[in-house]
């Protein structure tokens, strides 16, 4: 929740490195202002918790949704699913997002649902005065004729009395519920355990429809309903009928007609089992699992009226381990998601997103060693096709998360990225970014130890990041998934392996299997490393296929990457990149590389771009590359090991050359104290380009201006 521009952040770090003594020439234009905001600024000795390299959609500001005017509390739900708060007269409950589908089988039959129709996002108790509050939240509320809320209300403790079954041909039970309170848009009923049903609009009871907030909220007399000490009570949603005062049928089955059963906790909704379907990988199973037996008992949330009497205000859960938490995005797609993204069947991966809405999940994990006042490194987990941001979760996820996230001590992070599918480009690019910065707002990050891995399409998408910023990341991982998708959706285009120049200061793993679909793109890759004389790890396990690297090579990747910091003045940079892929409505840009930034190409149409720099007063060593192969053998897998080092080859005098080579850029700043130029020292800028450039050169506090044609040129500063 950091809202400065990528801009004045840069302009932050610039300014703290920066001091008297350059003595540039030429026009001097004003550098920007530093921004008070967002990450730590380099010159307090704090690290950053995202890099300033980053693109501004690293930096957004996270909006703010909307309150139901009706709902006179606090509106700070937690941010954790599956977790509650008491705050100021109000018992706030957060829900799974995309988890409404019952059994795990049922789809919607009206296509105004837009796949998620009756999908609890947060439900709210709250008393104030003569009237207790009920509320619920919508992910999606395109037509508010669609959803109904029951809820079974258990008023004295006792499973003996009262009734199981419950109103509205629900097709659930649970025991001792004494009273019901049913809410759709057409108004508020209150049944009886002995199936009696009052209206309780007669009675002075109201709800309150919100569509911009996608809330219901009903006001209910304590006179029509009596709350005191403790209820436990128990949230069904599904879809009216046309009373609005029961459930219509699911297309799949008429016994059972719930959605989403709410009050689940964490452990209930433990990831680990194996064989999940699609459909039961958003926090579902034990949901499904019960419904499919109509059994709504085993989620219940525990209401204590004197706790909201009394405005009792309890601290947001910080789970350690795993949680699933949500975040509001910048970008609104519409409403609900792509049908096919949680079932079984699925389609084929494709760019487009399929998860629509401005509220989206994300998976975290923490370390049970997570100290605040230690900031951790981050990892970003990018998951496969076919998959959701529980991807890595399961029977065997230990194999994954203990030496990943645990053993080194590292906050990790899975995002959904729009949808099961969408290879990381786009949309989905931005949810990851943004889903950092939501992250950095909740838990103290080192960014500097930020490193990004993933499997099969996961395994491209940190391609991708890690090859157009690698001045934010500190490692990659890219496991069973070389290659490239464009933003266009081209994927493995002509050249895109030379890509892996831009990786030559990070610290770079690959893997495969022998048996893997993915062997030959990440052999091919691990050649395009070689060639460039880029330092890396590659490992190719014998026999093993395709699946095996949801839990397999992970342990070797943490090892590979345990020591990562990211490389902030490199003596050397080679940087391409594809200015077609640039998206300035989305704060998404690939526009900088080290001390050179500010990066825009003359064509904006054309292939590549490209940037290749040496700074004479940090290039002092000569290094020559050595390829070593190995064997070993991991999880009973034997496995060729493959590594590229730079091994010193004598040194370099320092001189106060500083060397540029431009492809296609129309304009480049360029950092002469990152660069390693004393103030006050004279520097002499070799610069080639194919066609009219201009520089900035950063120093003294200012900006020297420098156009040039196509052609060699030197320039003396100082």
């Amino acid at each position: 929740m950091r809202p400065d521009t990528k801009a004045s952040r840069r302009s932050s770090a610039r300014a703290a490195a920066l001091m008297a003594g350059f003595g540039l020439v030429t026009t001097l234009i004003a550098a920007p202002p530093a921004s008070a905001a967002g990450s730590a600024d380099p010159s307090d000795g704090a690290p950053p918790e995202i890099p300033a390299a980053a693109p501004p959609a690293a930096f957004t500001e996270e909006p703010v949704l909307a309150t139901p005017a009706a709902w006179p509390f606090s509106d700070d739900f937690s941010r954790t699913s599956g977790t509650s708060r008491y705050d100021g007269g109000a018992l706030l409950w957060t829900d799974w997002l995309f988890d409404d589908v019952g059994d795990g089988s049922l789809t919607y039959a009206d296509a105004a649902a837009h796949a998620n129709g009756a999908d609890v996002f947060r439900a709210g108790i709250g008393v104030r005065g003569d009237r207790s509050y009920w509320r619920v939240d919508w992910t999606t509320l395109a037509d508010p004729e669609l959803p109904i809320a029951v809820w079974a209300l258990d008023t004295d403790a006792d499973e003996r009395t009262g009734t199981s079954t419950w109103p509205g041909d629900a097709g659930v039970t649970s025991p001792g519920s004494d009273a019901f309170l049913i809410v759709s848009a057409a108004g508020v009923w209150l049944d009886d355990a002995d199936g009696s049903r009052r209206e309780l609009t007669r009675h002075g009871a109201r709800v309150d429809v919100d569509v911009e907030a996608k809330s219901f909220v009903a006001e209910v007399p304590r006179a029509a309903l009596r709350v005191n000490g403790v209820f436990t009570v128990r949230l069904a949603t599904g879809i009216a009928d046309a009373t609005g005062t029961g459930f219509a049928a699911a297309p799949e089955r008429d016994d059972m007609r719930v959605y989403n059963a709410a009050f689940r906790s964490a452990e209930q909704e433990d990831m680990r089992a194996a064989g999940r379907a699609r459909a039961t990988a958003w926090n579902n199973g034990a949901q499904s699992a019960a419904l499919a037996d109509g059994d709504m008992s085993p989620f219940a949330l525990e209401v204590d009226w004197r706790e909201l009497a009394r405005g009792t205000v309890e601290q947001h859960p910080s789970p350690e381990g795993f949680s699933t938490r949500w975040y509001v995005s910048s970008v609104d797609l519409g409403p609900g998601l792509h049908p096919d993204t949680r079932q079984p069947t699925g389609q084929p991966p494709t760019t487009a997103p399929r998860v629509y809405g401005q509220v989206q999940p994300y998976l975290v994990y923490v370390p049970t060693t997570y100290d605040p006042s230690e900031p951790a490194a981050l990892t970003i987990l990018l998951h496969g096709g076919g998959s959701n941001h529980n991807g890595f979760r399961g029977s065997r996820e230990d194999h994954l998360f203990g030496p990943v996230c645990e053993d080194r001590g590292s906050v990790c992070l899975s995002p959904l990225a729009r949808g099961d599918g969408t290879w990381y480009v786009n949309e989905a690019e931005l949810d990851v970014w943004e889903t950092w910065n939501r992250v950095a707002g909740v838990y103290s990050l080192d960014g500097s130890r930020t490193t990004i891995a993933g499997h099969s399409m996961g395994g491209v998408g940190a391609t991708r990041f890690a090859t157009n910023h690698p001045d934010v990341f500190a490692g990659v991982g890219i496991v069973s998934g070389a290659g490239y998708m464009h933003a266009a959706g081209i994927r493995d285009g002509a050249d895109d392996s030379a890509r892996v120049e831009n990786l030559a200061a990070m610290s770079v793993f690959l893997n495969a299997g022998t048996a893997d679909i993915a062997e030959g793109n990440t052999r091919t890759w691990a050649s395009a490393l070689e060639a460039a004389g880029v330092e890396h790890r590659a490992h190719y396990y014998g026999g093993a296929t395709h699946g095996h690297f949801g839990w397999l090579g992970w342990h070797e990747y943490a090892q590979h990457v345990a020591e990562a910091q990211l490389a902030t003045s490199p003596g050397t940079i080679a940087f391409r990149w594809d200015p077609r892929e640039n998206r300035p409505d989305l704060g998404l840009a690939i526009d900088s590389a080290y001390w050179v930034d500010g990066l825009a190409a003359r064509d904006a149409a054309a292939r590549w771009s490209r940037v290749e720099a040496r700074s004479g007063a940090l290039d002092l060593v000569a290094t020559e590359p050595v390829v070593t192969t190995d064997s070993a053998v991991f999880d009973g897998f034997p496995t060729e090991i493959r590594v590229l080092d730079r091994h010193p080859a004598g040194s370099v005098p320092a001189s106060d050359v500083l060397d540029l080579a431009l492809v296609n850029v129309a304009t480049a700043d360029v950092d002469l104290a990152a660069a390693g130029f004393e103030p006050g020292s004279e520097v002499r800028l070799q610069v080639t380009t194919d066609g009219p450039t201009t520089l900035h050169v950063h120093g003294d506090g200012a900006t020297d201006r420098v156009d040039l044609e196509a052609g060699t040129h030197v320039v003396l500063l100082g």
